[in-house]
């Protein structure tokens, strides 16, 4: 009996603790074509399914696990969209237009229409969408550029948690009811700091005011049109949908890949978390080729990998030769490479090529000495867990930015692809890996960035489970969102202040004026 009853007790403490919450039914979707954003996705998944939540997901990639299969569906977008059909791997290599943040917004914009549409059109989604009878307790949805499908959430009548693989952007702070202060904040695309000059303060205002027009007037209204186009039914009609850019101010909580090593001291609202390096685990064992090549290396190994989405052995044969050559100069290293096809002409003995890298378990290693990156977001955090200096390598999104802001913080340094030489890429790598201030500032980082009151999946994992406790969260959201800005701003007060002042001030002249020339007649009749 007494077993019995110290069980419940532990139970009971337990449950507590956790803020354990009923198996709750979620739609997750995850449409964007990016294998990088649905792997953060997947260990969302993962974690939620062995808490006993069952979820239906929107994706483009299989769910690696099946363990929880009897609580698990797939709704997979087939074929993946095509990014190369309209942009050829190579030209990566070879532009740098992708470090205008003007040009990437275009892209970005072209990019969440596009693959919005091919979503919709999925034969899976289609058939999806004239199911009825459906019923979840919770829509989590990537907040990037997919907004149409927050109409899940007016569909089913329920609460929103957005996930944005990018961090914090000025749109987010305004779907919480904030004005970013671009005195101090950057726009996620510059490559500005927190400290900016007055050119830079006025560079960064033009940019956000051209994202913020072109994405109210022109974006978010194509948004809404697509939502409206395929969620429109027999007993719903287009007009009774809301916008975009309504569903967008009606989100409980957003998971941000945020952290304050990558991102600068910003203000933010309840409901706005940080959840980045949710994606990292004590590493796996390597494969014992991988082990015993990095282990081989007396000066240590170069791991090189430009991500999920750019492939090294698209580059063309000037940038590889350039690689190649460094790589012959630099016998005293080992060089560890994604390269993903079959071949590669007149390899050295000290480079070992693979199609795919445990990325995580091979950065958690000792002898990784330097990071070779394109400085994606999710690379460049696993890399200062682990306490690896890099050398950026930047091609486009807000690579260039993160680049400039590690680069800052001393645990790396930048190189430009398109411009590329032997002496430029063999002398960087060589003041990084022989200038022990880099590691340093690794390591340094790398203590910041672990040093979390809890996992930020356990954080993501609290916050979600919190909205669907609660039925949504709308007591976390501030006034300020259904507030004019020139009210937030108190334009309508200093406007009154300013013309009572200035009515003050007219009066007193007037009175001044009226009393002064009563005086100057005085002294005349006097006369």
């Amino acid at each position: 009996m007494f077993h019995k009853c110290f069980a419940t007790v532990i139970v009971s403490v337990l449950v507590a603790s956790t803020g354990f919450v009923d198996g709750a039914n979620i739609l997750l979707v995850s449409s964007f074509p990016g294998m990088s954003h649905w792997l953060m996705f997947e260990h969302v998944v993962n974690e939620l399914l062995s808490r006993g939540h069952e979820i239906t997901t929107i994706s483009n990639y299989r769910l690696k696990s099946s363990t929880y299969s009897d609580r698990y569906r797939e709704v997979l977008i087939q074929p993946v969209f095509d990014f190369e059909g309209d942009l050829p791997m190579e030209s990566y290599y070879r532009t740098t237009a992708f470090s205008s943040p003007f040009y990437k917004l275009q892209i970005l914009w072209w990019l969440g229409l596009a693959t919005t549409e091919h979503a919709f059109k999925s034969k899976n989604v289609q058939q999806f969408l004239r199911e009825d009878g459906l019923q979840y307790d919770l829509i989590i949805a990537e907040q990037f550029v997919q907004e149409a499908f927050l109409m899940f959430g007016h569909r089913y009548r329920a609460p929103v948690v957005t996930i944005n693989t990018l961090g914090y952007t000025d749109y987010i702070d305004r779907a919480f009811g904030m004005i970013t202060p671009l005195s101090f904040v950057p726009h996620f695309f510059t490559q500005l700091t927190d400290e900016m000059s007055f050119f830079e303060r006025c560079y960064n205002v033009i940019v956000t005011a051209y994202d913020w027009t072109y994405r109210k007037f022109v974006y978010l209204p194509a948004q809404t049109s697509l939502a409206r186009k395929y969620f429109t039914k027999e007993d719903v009609s287009a007009e009774s949908l809301p916008t975009v850019e309504q569903l967008d101010m009606n989100v409980s909580v957003i998971l941000a890949n945020n952290n304050i090593v990558s991102f600068r001291p910003r203000p933010k609202m309840i409901g706005m978390v940080d959840i980045a390096g949710l994606h990292i685990k004590p590493p796996k064992d390597l494969p014992q080729t991988v082990k015993s090549f990095l282990e081989s290396s007396v000066s240590g190994t170069i791991y090189i990998n430009f991500g999920t989405f750019l492939r090294s052995s698209a580059m063309p044969p000037e940038t590889l030769k350039v690689f190649l050559q460094v790589f012959r100069n630099l016998p005293q290293y080992n060089f560890l490479w994604k390269w993903e096809s079959d071949q590669i002409p007149e390899l050295p003995s000290n480079v070992l090529v693979q199609k795919w890298l445990p990325q995580n378990d091979v950065l958690a290693h000792s002898h990784i000495k330097l990071f070779v990156t394109h400085g994606g977001i999710f690379g460049s955090q696993e890399s200062i867990y682990w306490g690896r200096p890099m050398l950026f390598v930047p091609f486009y999104g807000d690579q260039h930015t993160n680049a400039l802001k590690f680069e800052k913080s001393g645990i790396g340094l930048t190189l430009n692809i398109a411009n590329i030489t032997v002496d430029e890429f063999q002398h960087k790598i060589l003041q990084i890996v022989e200038n022990s201030d880099y590691q340093r500032n690794a390591n340094r980082l790398s203590s910041l960035f672990r040093d979390n009151p809890m996992h930020p999946l356990q954080q993501a994992v609290f916050w979600i489970e919190y909205v669907i406790r609660h039925n949504g969260a709308p007591h976390l959201k501030s006034a300020a969102i259904r507030m004019p800005w020139y009210q937030y701003l108190l334009l309508d007060i200093v406007a009154i202040a300013i013309f009572t002042l200035y009515v003050a001030c007219w009066v007193t002249r007037k009175l001044f004026v009226i009393l002064w020339r009563s005086n100057k007649t005085k002294v005349v009749k006097k006369d």
